[in-house]
């Protein structure tokens, strides 16, 4: 069953392609061609004065038909770049529809001229029988115009459509790619984000959200590159920065829709990246989201999406930390990403800190990202989450103190960073001067009383936690 089902596939693609071939609809016309001029019905009874009217109206109405032809692709070509992308010319020349259209009117219009030439009886003369044989033969041709011709108008209809458009644009990339043509392949990723910005500015989410699905199958059907100088690397960084742009609409046009599927798309992306350890394209996607935050979420207010991409980010950072040393090290790139997100978030937007503070810092991948980090990176690591955790500490408000000790308490309990993020938080608080909020601390994490311990393995972090202040200044305290 599975058998047949495959080999019906096979031949309905094997058609598609056959369908869409210039030389295949050229061919066909010609055999038709040859078929009416080889084996005409005898249709035409007619006299010499009824061919000649009969041919003067066929060139001329033929004639005019086939200039509407051309004004309607013109239309069609300007509606279509104006909902869509300018770069859709390239499939209207392409239309195999043309070939065999073109082909059946110029064949009988030079035809019904030659025939009028021919015939010189005088009026109302009965034809010769070879003549009234063409005759027959340009009738038949004249009927498989007008059909042509409803296929050519569908066709030409069909182009409008997006979900047509987007087919096409992923067909032609599958060619460049099996033919190696990445510039070909980047150009086509660039008319599918076109397409998708065009859509995002009149708020259709659904053609954005079909461009950002053949998107995704683009990216993880694209090889890797061997090394840093192939090609390939350029194709998959332009991809990204595709995405950056759409985030970019979205974000003017308040298309919020579209704009948590390009997130999560990118999101995806980086999945694919780190499963297969290309980290070089991994980073890219890093940067991507920082880049999301600061030109385009930030400036247009979008802050609910920048929680999203936190929350993102802690996910790939999380995922990575299975992938040895260099996986390990792209977790530590990340939570920087997080930190300088975070820390800037905090700063200027203290009066969202109850919505910030799940997607910063309680979040469920910071307890398994530390506890399979080794013991050298998980001292950074807690560094750089306390690094964001003193940003949030300088305005926070006691009941957001209280949440956070509480899970803080929840996660780590019994464990050896439980102690050190305890230490960390209270001497932070004792750095920014916020009693009230140490005071919290050690209510919820139940310490009779506030006692400051020396951590020497952070201390080549003081610098970026406590602005270089003595390393014994809380050990004192």
């Amino acid at each position: 069953m599975g058998e047949n089902q495959g080999n019906v596939t096979k031949n309905e693609g094997g058609l598609r392609r056959l369908n869409a071939s210039w030389s295949f609809h050229a061919i066909l016309a010609v055999l038709i061609i040859i078929l009416a001029f080889s084996h005409p019905p005898m249709l035409f009874y007619g006299d010499t004065d009824t061919a000649r009217n009969y041919l003067n109206t066929i060139v001329s109405s033929l004639s005019t038909i086939l200039a509407l032809c051309i004004s309607v692709i013109l239309v069609a070509i300007q509606l279509a770049a104006s909902n869509y992308t300018h770069r859709v010319l390239d499939f209207y020349i392409r239309l195999p529809y043309n070939a065999s259209l073109f082909l059946l009117y110029l064949v009988t219009i030079l035809h019904s001229f030659y025939l009028m030439a021919k015939i010189r009886d005088p009026v109302r003369e009965p034809l010769q029988v070879a003549l009234r044989q063409e005759m027959s033969a340009d009738l038949v041709l004249v009927m498989i115009c007008f059909i042509s011709l409803l296929l050519y108008m569908y066709a030409v209809v069909t182009l409008l459509k997006p979900d047509r458009i987007i087919h096409l644009i992923y067909r032609d990339y599958h060619i460049a790619s099996r033919r190696k043509h990445w510039q070909k392949a980047q150009a086509n990723v660039e008319q599918l984000c076109d397409i998708a910005k065009r859509a995002a500015s009149v708020s259709d989410s659904v053609t954005g959200t079909l461009c950002m699905r053949v998107m995704l199958d683009i990216g993880k059907d694209l090889p890797l590159p061997e090394n840093e100088q192939d090609k390939l690397l350029r194709v998959h960084q332009n991809l990204i920065d595709q995405w950056i742009e759409m985030v970019g609409v979205c974000a003017k046009e308040k298309e919020t829709g579209l704009m948590k599927t390009v997130l999560d798309g990118l999101y995806e992306q980086g999945q694919y990246y780190i499963q297969k350890e290309f980290w070089t394209a991994a980073v890219v996607v890093i940067r991507a989201y920082r880049h999301i935050v600061f030109s385009h979420l930030l400036e247009e207010g979008q802050y609910y999406y920048v929680e999203t991409v936190a929350v993102r980010l802690y996910a790939l950072a999380d995922e990575a930390t299975a992938y040895g040393e260099r996986g390990q090290l792209f977790t530590l790139r990340t939570w920087k990403v997080i930190c300088a997100i975070g820390e800037h978030i905090f700063a200027s937007s203290p009066e969202t800190e109850v919505t910030f503070l799940q997607g910063f810092l309680l979040s469920r991948h910071v307890f398994t990202t530390l506890n399979e980090l080794p013991e050298d990176l998980r001292i950074e690591g807690l560094s750089l989450y306390f690094q964001l955790w003193k940003a949030f500490a300088v305005s926070a408000q006691m009941r957001e103190a209280a949440r956070f000790a509480t899970w803080w308490k929840e996660q780590f309990h019994g464990r050896r960073v439980f102690h050190q993020g305890q230490q960390l938080a209270l001497q932070l608080c004792r750095h920014l001067g916020r009693e009230e909020i140490e005071k919290t601390l050690c209510h919820v994490w139940e310490l009779e009383e506030i006692e400051l311990q020396p951590l020497p393995e952070f201390n080549k972090f003081r610098l970026a936690l406590f602005d270089g202040w003595p390393k014994d200044t809380f050990a004192k305290g």
